[in-house]
């Protein structure tokens, strides 16, 4: 449905400006943008900039001075009202870890008290690298600002590009004996609002409070996302740690 109402909106601009339509470049641009769902006017300007099409050159008209006038917030607002997030798990994305059973995953657990943070965050990048999800970049740092801020990986799952960004909590990292939402709300909060992203993968080495996953739920619900955390709990972090023979 976003697709229909994007080509109108499109269209309607080719024929405001006055140029000619050529070769479906409307229908055409509209399936790219629906399909790659920009979430701000930098990425959806990064689109048409890569578009390839003869439509400039046959109308004579620079990629620059399209966009400058092209209906962007308008464009914006109809992926973002139309974006419907479905509930995933962990293994949606880090499919590996269902290659090692949920029993050897609880025999591993006490494993992750001699894991760092660090580790673990490499550990998920590189699995993103494996499937062309994000760049190719090194991180200096261990911060939730150094993962979402320099790497936004996207995968296409069921046929939709989703953006991730990644939250990680070592064993070490948290002092008490469960997860708490003062331990991982800040972070949270911080890797939503730098990016915006479809999910935020949360991963902890210890287990979490039972109160922890309702309360990101609620905060999920606050931003028109209930499903915006992912959760990996310790089992699943262990089983993922063994298939990338970390553990």
């Amino acid at each position: 449905m976003s697709e229909a109402a994007i080509l109108n909106r499109i269209l309607n601009f080719v024929q405001r400006c006055g140029w000619i339509d050529y070769d479906d470049f409307s229908l055409k641009l509209a399936k790219e943008i629906s399909s790659l769902r920009p979430r701000n006017p930098a990425e959806l300007n990064e689109i048409i900039s890569g578009f390839r099409t003869s439509f400039f050159a046959l109308n004579k008209v620079s990629r620059k001075t399209f966009f400058d006038n092209f209906p962007a917030s308008d464009v914006l607002e109809t992926i973002l009202k139309e974006r419907v997030v479905e509930p995933l798990i962990f293994h949606d994305v880090f499919k590996e870890t269902t290659t090692v059973s949920v029993e050897e995953g609880k025999s591993l657990v006490g494993l992750l008290q001699h894991i760092e943070e660090r580790t673990i965050q490499d550990a998920l990048q590189d699995s993103l690298r494996d499937l062309n999800a994000t760049n190719q970049t090194e991180r200096k740092h261990d911060s939730v600002l150094e993962v979402s801020d320099r790497e936004h990986p996207s995968l296409v799952i069921n046929g939709i590009t989703r953006s991730f960004s990644l939250v990680v909590k070592g064993y070490n990292s948290v002092s008490g004996k469960t997860v708490t939402l003062k331990d991982v709300m800040h972070q949270i909060i911080r890797a939503y609002n730098r990016t915006q992203p479809d999910y935020i993968l949360l991963v902890l080495a210890k287990y979490p409070e039972d109160s922890l996953i309702s309360e990101y739920v609620q905060y999920g619900k606050s931003i028109n996302n209930e499903y915006l955390v992912i959760l990996c709990d310790p089992v699943n972090l262990a089983r993922f740690l063994r298939a990338r023979k970390i553990i």
